[in-house]
Formats: structure tokens, sequence, C-alpha cells
């Protein structure tokens, strides 16, 4: 486009539509964008009507709703909020399960990730570990009905993390938490793994130049099939580990 512009040629009606809708993205996943207040009122609409679209599907494969957010319970850890199926849909884009893999959801909450991996049949062991009590009988009540699906209620750090390999989490920490899961991750994992890291801003950092991580993906999010997915911008990366490697 730079070319045609440079030697005096029109812009196509692709280009221009290219280029027009680049600049709308721009401004879009901007602060001025979705800061302003009569925006933030529209975002919260589109964010319930995905709650609504999203509580029919728990239905149909959990027999209720898991989009409720539950405060912390411990300090350094974040609320339960569950992830958008259109989310996942694009996190898991490039996911290959096998029956030989093992699946763990840090801080799974009622288990909507679960839910998901379920609906697309995914076949191996599916295991969620969430630190509310509460929260987590959610979750272990409806997973029941599935064999290969379950939930713990309990500290990641009490378990042993090598039983899996692949992971998904969605900022269950703060970053100085985060940190010391890495430590525990990296020294207790003896076999290639894969991270899916949902809302990866904040902590997504410190795997940067980490030994043995290799980063994979990483994309913004905001706005999925005709819906805003969050209040603001989010962001996932997916990696793999490398022990060998590290």
């Amino acid at each position: 486009m730079a070319e045609a512009a440079a030697e005096g040629r029109p812009f196509s009606a692709q280009a221009y539509r290219l280029t027009k809708g680049a600049h709308m993205a721009e401004f879009m996943y901007s602060r001025r964008f979705y800061n302003n207040p009569l925006i933030r009122r529209m975002i919260r609409f589109s964010r319930n009507a995905v709650d609504v679209r999203d509580s029919l599907t728990d239905r149909r494969i959990c027999g209720q709703s898991l989009s409720k957010f539950v405060p912390a319970v411990a300090a350094g850890a974040t609320g339960s909020q569950s992830t958008p199926y259109s989310v996942l849909d694009t996190v898991f884009r490039s996911a290959e399960f096998s029956e030989d893999n093992a699946f763990l959801d840090i801080g799974c909450g009622n288990g909507r990730v679960l839910a998901f991996l379920i609906k697309k049949k995914v076949p191996c062991p599916l295991t969620g570990i969430e630190l509310n009590p509460e929260v987590a009988a959610v979750g272990q009540a409806w997973t029941k009905r599935y064999p290969n699906a379950a939930v713990i209620c309990g500290d990641v750090f009490d378990i042993d993390l090598n039983r899996y390999d692949v992971f998904f989490m969605s900022r269950p920490f703060e970053p100085d938490l985060f940190s010391r899961f890495l430590q525990k991750l990296e020294r207790e994992v003896h076999h290639r793994i894969t991270l899916y890291y949902w809302v990866d801003q904040q902590s997504g950092q410190l795997l940067h130049n980490r030994p043995g991580w290799i980063m994979h993906e990483r994309k913004i999010l905001f706005f999925r099939r005709g819906f805003f997915i969050a209040m603001t911008p989010q962001q996932y990366s997916v990696w793999t580990y490398l022990p060998h490697e590290a």
C-alpha cells in the first residue's frame, strides 16, 4: 500500500478497507475508547450478553451456569472469573490433545475450561484445581458425570506438577506468587509441557528470556464474534517449557 501511494496510484477498495479497519482496531484498543463512560456502558452490556450466551452453553454441558464472579480468598491469589467460550476457542485453536496427555487448569474456578474441553471432546484426563472450597464444590459436582474430568479443592503448591503436561491459567496469581509457581514448576517437571496463559499482561513478562521457555503465540483479544469479551483488552500467550534446555 505504501508503494502504491508513493507511485501516485490510488489505493484499491480492498486496501482502503484494510487501512480503515486497522485504524478502527487501533482506536478500539486505546484507553481513549474503552475508558469513555458511554463506551464502557456499551461494553458492559456486551459482556452481559456474552455471559448469557455462555451460560446457555454451560447448562448444556454442566447443568448450570458457571459465570458468577467470586473474589479471591487468599493473599497473592486472584478472584474466580470464568473465561468466555469465544476466548477459549481462540486460545486453544492450535491445540492437539491425545489420550496420553494430562491437562491441569490452575485456579479452575467452577470449571469453565474443563467444560470447553469436554465440549471439544478432548480425550485425555482433564483436571482443575481450585483454592476456594465453595467454588471448587460447584466444579466437583458437575464433573462427576464425565469420567475424564475432575476438580481438586486445594493449593497448586501442594500437588505434584510432574503428573501433567498441558497447563492452562487465567491469571490465578499476582506476579510475586506466579514467580514462586514457576520455580516449583521448573523444579518438579521433567518432561516437555505446554502452557496456555490467558490474561498474562502482568506476569507473562517473567517468562521472557527464561531458560527453557519458548513463546509460540501472543495475541490481544477484546472483540470476538460481535461482542466485547472483557471491559478492557486482554492478552494471552502460548508457551512450551523444555527442562533439558533450562
